[in-house]
């Protein structure tokens, strides 16, 4: 649920700003979260300049951490097979058969 629009603004910006560092210690989710919550508030005067360069970074942070953790999930999936003991042993799941 987004701040109420009687939430002061140094609070609000405070808030913004622990969701964008707390994301930064792999916490990615977050980001959206961040951004999701706070995007409404980017039209009101008084806080909406000061939050928008967080929201902006939570939006890069996350859409960087999807595209490694995709870039990194392909790869492990096509070459699980040729890294033998080393792909079983930081998988956690080990498929039965294999």
């Amino acid at each position: 649920m987004p701040p109420s629009p009687k939430t002061p603004p140094q609070e609000i910006l405070s808030i913004c700003k622990k969701y964008f560092i707390i994301g930064c210690f792999f916490l990615p989710w977050l980001w959206v979260v961040n951004v999701v919550y706070m995007w409404p508030l980017i039209k009101r005067q008084d806080i909406g300049a000061q939050i928008k360069k967080y929201l902006y970074l939570s939006i890069f942070g996350a859409i960087l951490w999807l595209i490694i953790l995709t870039t990194w999930l392909s790869i492990f999936v096509t070459n699980r097979i040729e890294w033998g003991q080393f792909a079983d042993s930081i998988s956690v799941a080990i498929p039965k058969g294999v």
